[in-house]
């Protein structure tokens, strides 16, 4: 554990009214060594086709080919009732077209044993397909705690599985970084950072889907633990700047990845730079 340079991924959250090409290279002309890439929305936001073959996520390949990136993970696969295998097929085959290593799912669905049952199905498919699937926990969702996607995972038993810790998240469902010393390393290969303030937590649902997805930090501006939550991540774990700050809204997507990577850097402490960050995916 620690804070060994680690791979330094942009989320797609970060600059999402960006297209996914935009988003390449705006992580790369930032000096981030990988991107997330969402490839199926979640909610009321612009929809850039990336599913089959279509113009867009050819589009993206070919900035992947020019700027050497790489692809940390892509988005979303929801787990409701009513599993869409169709869905999440088609977010695995995009993933593994653009070489994702991870795949985010989400969890909606009350009932355990089939979300467990569900999420182990997600795990065959992206493990054929080179992929690991993430669960993440939000206090909004039927997976509100890390506790609560550990055991999801646990029930679910197939080795591909893993939880996907988001410092928002933690931080909002009454967690700390020293939640993370019960959890086997091997289920921690990735984390998200971002920063705000302390309280509150456990808040209104409401309040928390708009803070996620549009009024977070930077790292390091805000009060949540980040230092200790790095140093309880695996050292081999990769991180992930998902950081949407509605006060830079209006700011080109190149300078809020830049101003994402300066920050993740600052508290990394590695002072890194576009030519010295490459080749760590």
């Amino acid at each position: 554990m620690g804070t060994a340079q680690r791979t330094l991924s942009l989320s797609p959250l970060t600059i999402l009214d960006a297209s996914p090409a935009e988003q390449v290279g705006a992580a790369a002309g930032a000096g981030f060594d990988a991107l997330g890439v969402r490839v199926m929305p979640a909610a009321d936001e612009k929809v850039w086709p990336m599913l089959g073959n279509s113009a867009h996520l050819r589009e993206t390949l070919a900035r992947l080919d020019d700027t050497g990136m790489h692809v940390l993970d892509v988005e979303l696969i929801v787990l409701r009732p009513d599993y869409r295998e169709g869905d999440v097929l088609a977010v695995l085959d995009a993933g593994h077209r653009l070489g994702a290593r991870f795949a985010l799912v989400l969890g909606y669905d009350t009932d355990r044993t089939r979300l467990a049952d569900n999420f182990t199905r997600v795990c065959v498919a992206a493990a054929d397909r080179g992929i690991r699937p993430g669960l993440e926990f939000m206090k909004y969702s039927a997976v509100p705690t890390i506790e609560a996607a550990v055991r999801v995972v646990r029930q679910s038993g197939h080795p591909s599985g893993s939880v996907l810790v988001d410092a928002l998240h933690l931080q909002r469902s009454g967690g700390s970084p020293a939640s993370l010393a019960a959890v086997p390393p091997e289920l921690l290969p990735y984390g998200q950072l971002c920063d705000g303030p302390l309280l509150p937590v456990w808040p209104d649902d409401d309040d928390a889907r708009v803070e996620s997805r549009t009024d977070r930090l930077l790292p390091g501006e805000g009060e949540f633990p980040l230092r200790e939550l790095i140093h309880s991540l695996p050292a081999g774990s990769a991180l992930s700047v998902e950081a949407p700050v509605g006060a830079s809204r209006e700011l080109p997507a190149g300078e809020r990845a830049a101003q994402a990577f300066a920050a993740a850097s600052s508290l990394l402490g590695t002072h890194r730079t576009m030519e010295g960050s490459g080749g760590l995916c």
